[in-house]
């Protein structure tokens, strides 16, 4: 039975922590390695980590200062020693048997998709996500390193690492790995719930347009690796480019969404990256992502994007 290890970065959640600790050592795939790195968390987190490490010997607990999760996650692939590796947050949680139906699917294969259920503090679930399996689209819609199983030596070999900066480092990952194997299954199973925390770091730190956060640093980053001649990076890089600017600029002023609509769209003809991908038709987009883009496309096209940022922003 081959071992997978589950990587864990843990920053104050003492709320949280037990239930995802509880769902990851319920599993029934037992074996497993649990590496949660606590990564210099305030409240009582790590107090919660060394009562779990006495009472199961599958835990391997690391605490460190405070780097970020990029760097903690970086440090889980370093320690792992499975031949597998998955990645939980640690306000989130799995079903029974997630690793099992993971390792059920596993062929010989380097990345196996997943997808997941977003749920809340009640235990409801808001929806269910599932990839389509069928279109080589559906691996870039869900670019979180969960839901996901890692062959490790493929990580290894290919060095392959999380970007930090801020923001985007999932995206720098999963697109890192995509450029390195055509080996990749994609799956049905939503057996990873993704918990709705709207206090968490990915719902409240990004929202904002912020000096301190450029997206061409990513972007250009991207652009040491990504085959521009693929349908799919130059779609990918427009449309993450479209998510950016409606998921960080809604609190922004209207001059500073503006600023920030120009700077990207220069970015993109300065590279000469004009997607020619027919997104209506695109198998494997949600819907509500194909309707964002065309109207981004429409707001280029009609030079709309003052009349847009009235309506849309909300800043000062």
């Amino acid at each position: 039975m081959k071992k997978v290890s589950i990587i864990i970065p843990v920053y104050n959640s003492e709320k949280y922590i037990s239930k995802c600790l509880d769902s990851v050592l319920n599993q029934t795939y037992k074996k497993i390695e649990v590496l949660v790195i606590n990564d210099g968390s305030k409240d009582n987190s790590i107090n919660i980590l060394k009562e779990y490490e006495k009472k199961d010997k599958r835990i391997i607990l690391i605490d460190k200062q405070n780097e970020g999760v990029s760097i903690t996650r970086n440090l889980g692939i370093k320690k792992a020693t499975g031949d597998f590796i998955m990645f939980v947050d640690n306000d989130d949680y799995i079903d029974r048997d997630y690793i099992f139906n993971y390792m059920n699917n596993y062929k010989d294969e380097d990345i196996i998709i997943g997808s997941y259920k977003r749920t809340n503090t009640e235990d409801k679930i808001l929806f269910k996500y599932n990839l389509d399996t069928k279109s080589d689209w559906s691996k870039y819609v869900v670019l979180a390193p969960w839901a996901k199983l890692y062959k490790r030596d493929f990580l290894i070999k290919n060095n392959i690492e999380f970007f930090s900066y801020g923001i985007g480092e999932d995206v720098y990952f999963n697109l890192l790995c995509y450029s390195k194997t055509n080996n990749i299954k994609i799956i049905n199973n939503n057996e990873y719930n993704w918990f709705y925390n709207d206090k968490s770091v990915s719902n409240t730190n990004q929202k904002g347009l912020k000096n301190c956060v450029d997206i061409t640093v990513l972007l250009n980053k991207l652009l040491e690796f990504i085959n521009l001649n693929d349908k799919y990076n130059q779609y990918f890089l427009e449309r993450y480019i479209y998510w950016y600017l409606l998921f960080s600029g809604k609190d922004a002023s209207r001059e500073d969404f503006q600023k920030e609509f120009y700077k990207y769209l220069d970015w993109l003809n300065k590279n000469k990256i004009k997607s020619k991908v027919k997104v209506l038709f695109l198998k494997g987009e949600p819907f509500k992502i194909k309707l964002s883009v065309i109207f981004f496309r429409i707001i280029r096209k009609l030079h709309l994007i003052k009349l847009f940022s009235k309506i849309y922003c909300r800043g000062e």
